[in-house]
């Protein structure tokens, strides 16, 4: 397809599609204002999963649309960690996927009792996501590229992670490849245009908009967020209740009062709503009262860490180890993209 418009001398129609996070009103509503035909190339730059309330639907909407046009779906950081969950529930990963909203992406697949079961069209489409796209003029990336690195030295191994996850020197650099690049990964109020990037994340799932950047005409399209009282809310549920599914898993978690030298924990069980700590160390006196706010680090690579802040709510003794349950009012990512206050229903 590609070829013949290369022949032709003819511009392909080529847009990109930023962070949808389970927004699939809003990408139903976006793609009615593209120009699709035949020939038109949409990439989607990752994160079709999490927060948002209709991931399964975003999914479908994605490979409906391959019968319309080429679509060529990138990777992002949130399929990363869904794939880590439903290859390895017990991984770290699997439990950063639910601490970043991963609980929202379950509660589209549920079944009785809080099981839950994708289609295998699904699941193709999680594996068969690209780390990357390139045109003659663009690269598309999820989150961006290694900076003092040349595009043809690229690594999918090597540089993998900084594909998914990067923020930082990326964002403030002034150095240029040989391509602009096309990311999403940070959302903006605004999609930003620089001499050397394009991002296209505008923050939908948090109240933001959707935006599509039209290659060829070097404009931006966007819709804004639907109402949050037009959508159910996006919480993975045991009986219909409104009570969140735990997971049980070992993330290593580093915490203490604000301000004061970090601890050192694992966790026994974890929701997007909270976690429950244990000592490593035993010690004479619970380090921690009802009632106390800490704040502190889940996971030990710097890459995917997550931060978070929250409230002790419950303290006991077993096997004269102390453990605390945490209520999370917010948890957040240096590379994750935003952060999302836990409290609130959204």
């Amino acid at each position: 397809m590609a070829d013949e418009f290369r022949k032709k001398g003819q511009a392909r129609r080529t847009y990109a599609i930023g962070d949808v996070h389970g927004c699939a009103a809003e990408l139903e509503s976006l793609l009615a204002n593209l120009e699709i035909d035949r020939e038109t190339l949409i990439v989607f730059l990752g994160d079709y999963v999490d927060r948002g309330v209709d991931s399964r639907r975003v999914i479908d909407v994605v490979i409906e649309l391959k019968s319309r046009c080429e679509v060529i779906a990138l990777m992002g950081n949130h399929e990363a960690m869904f794939l880590d969950f439903l290859e390895r529930p017990e991984s770290i990963g699997s439990g950063l996927f639910i601490l970043n909203g991963g609980s929202s992406t379950l509660a589209n697949y549920a079944g009785p009792g809080g099981s839950f079961e994708l289609p295998h069209s699904h699941i193709e489409f999680l594996k068969g996501l690209r780390l990357f796209h390139e045109t003659a003029t663009h690269f598309f990336v999820h989150a961006g590229v290694p900076l003092r690195k040349k595009l043809r030295d690229l690594d999918p191994m090597l540089d993998r992670e900084t594909f998914l996850w990067t923020r930082g020197p990326f964002l403030t650099t002034k150095d240029r490849w040989e391509k602009i690049i096309v990311h999403g990964h940070t959302p903006t109020e605004e999609p930003e245009r620089f001499a050397n990037r394009i991002n296209v994340d505008t923050g939908c799932v948090f109240g933001g908009q959707l935006t599509a950047y039209d290659v060829n005409a070097d404009r931006f399209i966007s819709v804004d967020r639907l109402p949050l009282d037009h959508v159910a809310p996006p919480v993975l549920t045991d009986d219909s209740q409104r009570i969140a599914v735990r997971f049980n898993g070992r993330m290593p978690v580093r915490a203490n009062r604000p301000g004061l030298k970090r601890i050192e924990f694992e966790t026994l069980n974890y929701n997007q709503f909270g976690l429950m700590l244990r000592e490593i160390r035993p010690t004479t006196t619970p380090l921690f009262e009802n009632g106390d706010v800490i704040d502190g680090t889940i996971g030990d690579d710097h890459r995917t860490a997550v931060n978070f802040e929250g409230q002790i709510v419950r303290v006991e003794h077993r096997q004269g180890m102390a453990l605390y349950g945490v209520k999370l009012d917010r948890v957040s990512s240096d590379r994750g993209g935003g952060s999302s206050w836990l409290s609130r229903p959204a």
